[in-house]
């Protein structure tokens, strides 16, 4: 019998031997590594940094055993930050780690030798198994770039244009689905309400699929969305890393897996080989999908898939948390809720009781709430970790660079970075008009950096090369629906209500977000 039907039987009967089993020479090989080869990292000691809490694990128990979600967020690597400055070392079970929040430093990482650092093989290899090929999240090199250069013309000003109705139509369902609790009392989960809006926003707007997610109507395919989006817990995402073909391995999570993504794929599929067939007409209106099918560059129905999964990953839960956490903030800073009120409502009286594509560049609060909700709580706080491949100087603000051996992996906590008093001013307190040019807050901040702009200071999106390509896309979605949503009501957190942050997959939202609604008259 081979050792893989082996260790598959053992799997089905006995997870716990079977963690065991995996478990020991992954740590014998970490022991074998840290006595023998260590050496190579020396050249890190020059970095600041903690001491490893535990010889085997590093500082990551001192990570793991930090809650995000009783009030600690973002926790340990702030500290690191005020305590270490720019670049802190530190050991990550036994491999080294370097967590970057000098602006130098991150430009050269991201912008000027993003070459040298590729995202981690880990992370790519998951994202490519959600997305079923390899896409804009998991491509580096000339690859990733071709990809690039055909998808960026879906996301200029003029097609981010075209989605604005998608946007204001599915922000009215969700009113219109919450007209009867609205002045009753009844508390409601705010964060399930727009998590189920938002996907059936990027449902129309990928690939012209109608999720019907707030009413319930496909339930097999959203079940399937939400299974497949699942994280993965320990023992499955190192038996993914160590074990080729481990995926396709009979356990039950696994199996379910598969079967959601089966089911979610053949949707997808669908909806591509019917506009194969019969493209849709020139005067209509065109998602995602259509754009790409119509572009200059060749699409096989596999790629058009890809990178449909693609958009519906990197733009559903980010922007439903970012939603969320923006209702957090208004129902906490009532002032700065009335200010935007009023601003959307002279907006509303100018060009129609429906915000739109019209009235977004009057919308300065707006967008600074928006601004600064994210600086708060980026919708994805820990960016890809990024592997140094060949050996390199990382240069420093302050003139002095550290040398990064090759395999190094270097990390940015956007919370952390968000947060830092270096550079911003009141780092923890949320002000509406800091984003506003010309307020004594954006004044201070920028005073704090030597009169540099936000760029390396501010990165909810990320930067360089393989930023979020959907930036405009997304803030676009958020001005309209957020404007739409404060127009005529209020929300207000419930006494069960904790808006604390916890991790979710890749990102950050409210513990529970119970709120109840009431008109604004």
């Amino acid at each position: 019998m081979q050792i893989s039907q082996i260790l598959i039987d053992l799997a089905v009967a006995n997870p716990v031997i079977y963690g065991l089993v995996i478990a020991l020479p992954v740590v014998g090989g970490m022991v074998a590594h840290y006595l023998f080869f260590n050496t190579r990292f020396d050249a890190l000691k020059a970095i600041p940094g903690p001491k490893p809490t535990h010889w085997l694990y590093g500082s990551l128990k001192e990570i793991m055993d930090t809650k995000w979600s009783d009030g600690h967020y973002p926790e340990p690597a702030l500290s690191w930050v005020k305590k270490f400055g720019g670049a802190v070392h530190f050991r990550y079970s036994l491999g080294h780690r370097v967590l970057l929040t000098d602006p130098e430093a991150l430009k050269h990482v991201f912008v000027t030798n993003a070459d040298n650092y590729p995202r981690d093989f880990a992370v790519r290899g998951n994202l490519r198994d959600l997305t079923g090929g390899d896409g804009l999240l998991s491509t580096e090199g000339e690859t990733h770039h071709h990809q690039r250069k055909m998808l960026t013309p879906l996301f200029t000003h003029a097609k981010v244009k075209e989605f604005i109705n998608i946007f204001a139509d599915h922000t009215q369902h969700l009113v219109s689905h919450l007209t009867p609790v609205v002045d009753a009392g009844t508390p409601v989960d705010m964060l399930e309400m727009l998590t189920k809006m938002s996907l059936d926003i990027i449902g129309v707007a990928a690939f012209g699929y109608k999720f019907g997610s707030l009413k319930n109507e496909n339930e097999r395919v959203i079940e399937a969305y939400k299974v497949m989006n699942e994280p993965h817990d320990l023992l499955h995402f190192v038996g993914a890393l160590l074990i080729p073909g481990f995926r396709s391995w009979p356990l039950p999570r696994l199996i379910r897996r598969r079967q959601a993504k089966r089911m979610l794929y053949e949707a997808v599929d669908n909806v591509i080989a019917t506009k194969l067939k019969t493209p849709t007409a020139p005067s209509a209106s065109k998602d995602l999908l259509d754009l790409m099918l119509d572009g200059e560059h060749t699409v096989s129905a596999e790629e058009a898939r890809t990178h449909v999964m693609t958009f519906m990953l990197a733009g559903h839960e980010t922007t439903s948390c970012t939603l969320a956490w923006v209702l957090a903030m208004l129902a906490t800073h009532p002032t700065a809720e009335a200010t935007v009120r009023a601003e959307c409502r002279q907006a509303a009286a100018k060009h129609g009781k429906t915000i739109g594509w019209s009235a977004l560049g009057e919308l300065k609060y707006v967008l600074a709430l928006i601004q600064e909700t994210l600086r708060l709580y980026p919708s994805v706080s820990l960016l890809a970790p990024r592997l140094c491949m060949q050996d390199d100087l990382l240069p420093m603000a302050d003139g002095k660079p550290y040398r990064v051996p090759k395999g190094t992996v270097t990390t940015v906590n956007v919370g952390a970075l968000h947060r830092n008093p270096k550079y911003w001013t009141q780092p923890n307190e949320f002000i509406l008009d800091r984003f506003v040019d010309g307020s004594a807050t954006f004044a201070a901040d920028k005073a704090l950096r030597g009169g540099h702009g936000n760029t390396y200071y501010y990165m909810p999106f990320s930067t360089g090369p393989k930023n979020c390509i959907g930036m405009r896309f997304a803030m676009a979605e958020l001005q309209v629906v957020v404007a739409n949503l404060v127009l005529n009501h209020t929300f207000k957190l419930t006494q069960d209500a904790n808006i604390n942050p916890m991790a979710a997959g890749i990102t950050i939202k409210p513990v529970a977000l119970a709120m109840t609604i009431e008109s604004v008259a």
